[in-house]
């Protein structure tokens, strides 16, 4: 079981749809089998002895979780999750590239939060500054905000609608956090572009130095706000096309943000 993954990644990429099921569950009984022939010579070497038993038991735990582990290493996911797209992203806007499948899944950790990963050869376009850009936009991305939680008063909610009023997302930064606040009829490909959004504001912050003032003011023309919109507006389809070339499902984000949707017609 630790190591189907693998064989049914190798027959789907070549859209091989029966063997993903003769030859996977192939493999599966002959792993079975494998299983408890070993079973078998072990509990007879083993007897009633409990150090046996245990010391049997560890080894078998650490050969399956690195069966596991080399099994999720093995696949290549091309759609974009927060932190997958965060990474693409991030290079975009710092080299004009976008990664390859392969070295985006690489250097994607088993625990995101916890930036824990397999440490794995230098990239040929993935940079590390793109890496700790996306282990930072993962930890501030607050993909579903709820509006009456982010926002202080009547005149930023208008000026934020006012700006937004041709998308179907909002976006502020509050309180160290991007929040994205999702408009009712908001489809996966919306939620892509205010990642990549998402990406550009950090990339103003850390790069251009760029600091969160007061939303009304930001979503003035020329205001960190706006001006960020507007680059996104222009570029998006760019990297969507770029993306698409380089084998990444470019469509929408694969995510779960919070299920609070808003109504233009919310506003007080």
């Amino acid at each position: 079981a630790a190591t189907r993954s693998c064989f049914f990644a190798g027959f789907a990429v070549q859209r091989n749809f029966a063997e993903v099921i003769a030859k996977g569950e192939a493999q599966g009984m002959v792993s079975k089998f494998v299983g408890i022939m070993l079973g078998i010579a072990l509990a007879n070497q083993i007897g009633s002895s409990v150090p046996l038993a245990l010391i049997s038991f560890a080894g078998v735990t650490v050969v399956h979780m690195y069966c596991n582990l080399k099994s999720y290493q093995s696949i290549q996911l091309r759609t974009l999750n927060p932190y997958r797209a965060s990474l693409v992203f991030s290079e975009y806007l710092l080299s004009g590239q976008v990664p390859s499948v392969k070295e985006v899944n690489d250097k994607e950790p088993l625990f995101p939060n916890l930036s824990m990963g397999a440490q794995v050869k230098q990239s040929e376009i993935l940079s590390a500054e793109a890496k700790d850009a996306a282990d930072t936009i993962y930890r501030r991305l607050q993909l579903g905000s709820k509006l009456s939680e982010i926002i202080e008063n009547k005149e930023d909610a208008y000026a934020l609608f006012d700006l937004y009023k041709n998308e179907q997302y909002l976006l502020t930064d509050y309180k160290g956090k991007f929040c994205v606040v999702l408009k009712e009829g908001s489809s996966p490909e919306d939620m892509l572009k205010s990642v990549f959004h998402v990406n550009y504001l950090y990339w103003l912050e850390k790069y251009m130095g760029f600091k969160p003032f007061n939303v009304a003011s930001e979503c003035r023309p020329g205001g960190r706000l706006e001006a960020s919109l507007d680059y996104v507006q222009r570029e998006f389809r760019h990297v969507k096309h770029d993306g698409s070339n380089c084998g990444w499902v470019m469509d929408g984000l694969i995510a779960r943000p919070l299920p609070v949707r808003i109504h233009v017609g919310d506003v007080p």
